[in-house]
């Protein structure tokens, strides 16, 4: 948990956050809170002492739920080094997992379907999700990729593209180490 915690709070500074404006940041508290809950919801020996924790933890979600408007399910798993840009609009399924130094904005929506459907997004590593992008079903994106502000992403997302529109789109794609260096090659033997 605090592994995570410091994780995310070296993303906020690397953006070039100080540290008294992350104290003042609520995406940051609304992280913390995350963090703690996982820590207080792990299988523990003792469940009769956790239990105050875990009404305190309870109390504590549904004011950042109802005043933040941020929803990070502690079932949700999620990698070290989250960004989240700014506060609010946040909803994240509780079986959603997002990998390492991921990027949310606001507005931003991770879930099933629809009610009773099954299955929700997989995030890699070092992806970016944009301002009021939904990503709804039993999809993955890949590493590095970059969802575009307002995109509607209903199917698996390749690393290192850019999709947007809706529904999302291949709009752009970053070459991999392999075409780069082929490049250099062309360019060595001319």
């Amino acid at each position: 948990m605090i592994s995570d915690f410091q994780a995310d709070c070296a993303r906020y500074k690397a953006s070039g956050e100080s540290g008294r404006r992350m104290m003042l940041n609520p995406a940051v508290w609304c992280l913390l809170w995350y963090r703690m809950g996982r820590w207080i919801y792990a299988p523990h020996k003792a469940r009769v002492l956790w239990l105050p924790a875990k009404v305190v933890h309870l109390l504590g979600s549904t004011f950042i739920e109802a005043f933040l408007q941020m929803r990070l399910n502690v079932q949700a798993q999620i990698g070290p080094g989250l960004l989240i840009a700014h506060c609010g609009g946040i909803t994240l399924h509780p079986d959603v997992v997002i990998g390492s130094n991921c990027d949310l904005a606001h507005h931003v929506t991770l879930g099933t379907r629809g009610v009773g459907s099954r299955g929700v997004p997989r995030l890699g590593d070092n992806v970016y999700v944009g301002t009021g992008a939904v990503l709804i079903g039993p999809i993955v994106i890949g590493d590095g990729a970059r969802i575009a502000a307002n995109s509607l992403v209903t199917r698996d997302v390749p690393a290192g593209v850019t999709v947007m529109g809706v529904p999302a789109t291949i709009v752009k794609r970053r070459p991999s180490p392999s075409d780069a260096q082929a490049k250099e090659e062309c360019l060595i033997d001319a």
